[in-house]
């Protein structure tokens, strides 16, 4: 085990009382902003008849109301371009932002010189804790668009002072021959394109298990904490392998460290986290699966206070060897709530649906999940590529049908599909198709198990 790395180390050791000390400096600060200059939540509160003195104490921040992507996404329509999000004016504003629109209209987002060093410094604590150094040499396989993307470990490498390596422009063997060439130490990237490029490297007799990459750095996903995906990515790398989450409108919020393989501390410094009944809203207990939400302290241009995130979650306290006392989210995010598929009866989630069907997978084999509606009942399909004569795709559709049924007590259609069919990505899987509104049937297969 690597010797304990922080980057801030007097608040990612500081006992329960101390950070909420910290927390409501930085919540107080927050909301006299807000109160005072940021048009989307003066009204929003004014609506909901909350005024500033109301919020007196880390324990009143129930008295202010959620907010959700959607109201963002309204916000932006009948203000366009922006948005009434902004505490600050608009020539403050130096970095622009917008989400991948996979739930809806793309959302805007501004950052100001503060909230976006903010962002690095949220970052920079990932990496500290996989024991990142200055020595480092970080390879970022993406092109640099308008998506956040791994933007924040770009500026987190600038503060932590290692030399970054651009890759975007190229294809996956020009990526993997450059990180030979430069002796790239760690690669930031999502799990998806990870495997991908490890596979890529692979065909071409290029074999990265053997290059200078000792960490791989996901986001994006999950994947990390998937045990059949994180070993994956190892023997494809040779590398160890870490992991840190976050989103568009609250910035990057977790991490994990070398002694949790299987959980994310929160940056409670920089966030108040909490985890509510999805339907309710009402807090559930602790150990509980409900939907986090999350208050980001250090974005004030532009921030999300109360933000649902659609993610289920499990927060738990407990001592980690790691000396910090940020609480975990277990597992990590567990699943989406918008995608749950409910099979007679059943909850299933596209990502433990996965779990399964990946470890039945050849290299290079692609995969795709498909909800849809059949006599107004909601239906989940898996479709495989082939990957072989018809005795062996029978063989395989078989043994996942076989496995899914005995992890959820469901049975699941498993068909295949010309192999090369299905799409590859570079950055997030697209592997989950929800087709449920439209009420179509899954894509027809070429072969049936």
């Amino acid at each position: 085990m690597q010797p304990l790395s922080y980057y801030d180390a007097a608040t990612e050791t500081a006992d329960r009382a101390q950070l909420e000390a910290i927390q409501w400096r930085k919540l107080s600060r927050l909301l006299d902003i807000v109160f005072s200059r940021n048009d989307f939540y003066r009204r929003r509160y004014a609506n909901h008849g909350v005024r500033r003195e109301d919020i007196e104490s880390l324990a009143d921040l129930s008295k202010l109301p959620f907010v959700s992507k959607a109201d963002f996404q309204e916000d932006q329509e009948q203000n366009p371009f922006f948005g009434t999000n902004l505490s600050e004016p608009l020539s403050s504003y130096v970095f622009y932002q917008q989400t991948t629109g996979t739930t809806g209209k793309p959302l805007v987002w501004l950052d100001t010189r503060e909230s976006w060093e903010w962002r690095g410094r949220c970052v920079a604590h990932a990496l500290r804790a996989a024991n990142v150094t200055a020595g480092d040499r970080l390879f970022l396989p993406f092109n640099f668009g308008p998506y956040t993307a791994f933007w924040g470990a770009y500026e987190a490498a600038r503060l932590l002072g290692l030399l970054v390596i651009p890759g975007g422009g190229w294809d996956s063997l020009q990526r993997a021959q450059a990180i030979w060439r430069t002796e790239a130490t760690v690669v930031a990237t999502t799990p998806t394109y990870a495997i991908r490029l490890g596979e890529v490297a692979r065909e071409h007799n290029l074999d990265l298990g053997n290059s200078p990459v000792r960490l791989v750095f996901l986001s994006g996903e999950p994947g990390g904490l998937v045990p059949h995906v994180r070993e994956k990515i190892e023997q494809l790398w040779g590398a160890e392998v870490y992991e840190y989450c976050g989103m568009t409108e609250t910035g990057p919020y977790g991490f994990q460290c070398p002694h949790q393989p299987r959980a994310l501390h929160v940056i409670e410094s920089e966030f108040l986290v909490e985890v509510v009944d999805p339907e309710t809203g009402r807090p559930v207990g602790e150990g509980e699966v409900g939907e986090l939400v999350l208050t980001n302290l250090g974005r004030i241009c532009s921030p999300a206070i109360r933000f649902r995130t659609g993610d289920l979650v499990r927060l738990k306290s407990e001592a980690c060897a790691c000396g910090r006392r940020f609480r975990l989210l277990d597992g990590g995010i567990l699943g989406r709530r918008d995608q749950m598929v409910i099979v007679k009866g059943v909850n299933l989630f596209p990502s433990a649906v996965a779990s399964v069907v990946e470890k039945f997978l050849e290299p290079g084999q692609e995969y795709r999940l498909e909800a849809y509606r059949r006599d107004g009942t909601e239906e989940l399909a898996v479709i495989l590529e082939e990957v072989g004569d018809q005795r062996k795709n029978a063989e395989v559709t078989a043994a996942i049908a076989a496995a899914l049924h005995l992890q959820f007590n469901v049975r699941l259609p498993v068909t295949t599909v010309a192999r090369g069919s299905l799409p590859r990505s570079c950055y997030k899987s697209g592997r989950f198709v929800d087709r449920r509104r439209q009420g179509n049937q899954p894509q027809k297969a070429a072969t049936e198990g």
